[in-house]
């Protein structure tokens, strides 16, 4: 047992679940270094959580892992990581910046979803989808970058990030899901890194651009 967590499975294969949490009122936990698995649901609620130790033995995070740890303002994924489950980090209102590793693949539907101090994410070129609804309400980004490893955008995956001023779309993508940047007011600059027949042969979801106002497409970006 540590910091109010036991460990469940034999040694080949360790999971943390959600009754491995004996305590809602912990404030920050050392997963133990045989674990490989970050269950479902397996911090829900934690609402006093702040800080979360996750070792290079974890490759996956689970559906709700932390789920609705608003105190949560600190944590680091290791490269061991692969995916990041729906809703992993949904009402994570405290947690201002997560830097994603190279390993992940996938970014899970509504992954961040209200996470609205979140500041900055770096996504990795190893990243080739992200899931419906996965930033939305994320209002406090102010600027993305999605990478040329990424081939769709999910429906509702960035709606109502109200700040977010500057994307960055690679020109592997070739869709862009309803609703997917809906009500990002604050949106004046689309730079996409293919040319513009590449652009217009994206499938996009109606009302993918509802509610932005004005903006610009800059098409052939190389920028950094």
């Amino acid at each position: 047992i540590k910091d109010g967590l036991k460990y469940l499975g034999n040694n080949n294969n360790k999971y943390l679940y959600l009754a491995d949490v004996e305590s809602k009122s912990i404030t920050s936990a050392t997963i133990d270094n045989n674990c490989r698995f970050i269950g479902d649901y397996a911090f829900e609620d934690c609402y006093s959580l702040t800080s979360v130790v996750i070792p290079d033995s974890v490759t996956i995070i689970g559906s709700s892992a932390f789920y609705g740890c608003s105190s949560l303002t600190s944590i680091e994924i290791p490269n061991s990581v692969t995916s990041i489950g729906n809703s992993a980090f949904y009402g994570c209102g405290s947690l201002t910046s997560i830097e994603i590793p190279n390993s992940v693949t996938s970014i899970g539907n509504s992954a961040f979803y209200g996470c609205d101090s979140l500041t900055s994410i770096e996504i990795p070129n190893s990243v080739t989808s992200i899931g419906n609804s996965a930033f939305y309400g994320c209002d406090s980004l102010t600027s993305i970058e999605i990478p040329n490893s990424v081939t769709s955008i999910g429906e509702g995956a960035f709606r109502y990030c109200t700040a977010l001023t500057n994307v960055v779309i690679g020109d592997s993508v070739t869709s862009i899901g309803f609703r997917a940047f809906e009500y990002c007011s604050s949106l004046t600059s689309i730079k996409y890194r293919g040319t513009e027949s590449q652009w217009q042969a994206i499938t996009k979801g109606s009302d993918w651009n509802y509610g932005i106002g004005y903006y610009t497409i800059t098409y052939n970006y190389n920028g950094e």
